[in-house]
């Protein structure tokens, strides 16, 4: 995926979907300890990273 200067980029740990981090893309979650998370759209999962 190529990104404009200045964009980060996330992705997800189990299933390699990538997007940047302010397109939309990713949704979100709430964990009763941790407060609103981010979840990848294709698996679910909330294993994510960034990706510079």
């Amino acid at each position: 995926m190529t990104l404009e200067t200045g964009e980060q980029s996330k992705q997800c740990f189990e299933c390699r979907f990538e997007a940047s981090a302010d397109d939309g893309s990713w949704e979100t979650t709430t964990h009763p300890s941790l407060g609103a998370i981010t979840q990848c759209p294709e698996c679910g999962s909330t294993d994510i990273h960034s990706v510079d």
